[in-house]
């Protein structure tokens, strides 16, 4: 394993595979993200074509981007939900009520650094001004191993 091999040091994860989001979908919720064996994580929310938020974005349409942790309670699964704040994340500042990104534009995918110090995270996608929306997904990119390479 070289240096240069990042494949053997991150194992992508869906959580949430791509679905259509708009104001009659509502809130889209991620599954539960376990970071069991890893140290580190990067959350990409990724868009297909959005008509709001296109080339020529409409009003104020955006999907807030909420970030949020939980410990193990005990029997493996996630405990109660918490809001991420600054000290949790990379790539972003200002962080308020788990708020770490406000895309509208579907050019590019929102992405932040998750580097706290809990056991499983989540992301919950709510759009504003999204009539038609369109497709939008999350893939977290688990890395820093404490066992590598993954599988």
């Amino acid at each position: 394993m070289t240096m240069h091999d990042l494949n053997s040091n991150l194992a992508p994860f869906q959580a949430l595979p791509a679905q259509t989001i708009n104001q009659g979908t509502g809130a889209l919720v991620s599954g539960n993200v376990d970071l069991a064996g890893f140290n580190a994580a990067q959350i990409v929310v990724h868009f297909g074509t959005i008509v709001e938020m296109g080339a020529s974005p409409t009003g104020a349409a955006q999907i807030a981007v909420r970030l949020e942790h939980a410990d193990d309670n005990g029997s493996g699964a996630p405990g109660a939900y918490a809001n991420v704040t600054d000290a949790d994340v990379t790539g972003v500042s200002g962080v308020a009520a788990g708020l770490v990104a406000s895309p509208s534009s579907d050019l590019v995918p929102a992405t932040v650094g998750y580097v706290g110090d809990k056991r499983f995270i989540r992301a919950t996608l709510t759009p504003t001004g999204l009539t038609s929306g369109g497709p939008v997904g999350v893939i977290v990119n688990r890395g820093h191993p404490r066992h590598a390479p993954v599988s």
